[in-house]
């Protein structure tokens, strides 16, 4: 469920956010092609939610990092999803990829936060 913004700009903002990694990881000669561990953050509302997204993201192949309440003041029924693949950062920067996970979370009224890796 993308609040305050629609998932076309939630979608938007993403792909800005991976040019601008796609520039640094180039500028430090890092190997995009290389598979290595990516974790992805997400955020719900529920627990059923939480649950939901993260059986589907299972069956993606994504394992399961961290599924918990996320324990913020003010926000009591948001939960913090974390999960992992090994692939390239190649992969991880392709629009395709970045549209889907953010659909994903959506129909699961969620929220894709984002991704890292270390390098």
């Amino acid at each position: 469920m993308a609040l305050r913004r629609t998932i076309d700009e939630i979608i938007s903002g993403h792909k800005a956010r991976n040019a601008s990694l796609r520039e640094v990881f180039l500028e430090k000669k890092v190997d995009l092609k290389e598979a290595r561990r990516i974790e992805f953050h997400f955020w719900t509302w529920s627990r059923k939610d939480t649950s939901e997204l993260a059986e589907s993201l299972k069956s993606r192949g994504f394992d399961i990092m961290r599924q918990q309440p996320a324990g913020i003041a003010g926000d009591s029924e948001r939960w913090d999803l974390e999960v992992a693949v090994r692939q390239s950062i190649d992969v991880t920067l392709r629009p395709e990829f970045t549209d889907e996970l953010a659909r994903l979370a959506d129909s699961h009224r969620g929220l894709y936060d984002g991704w890292g890796t270390s390098i």
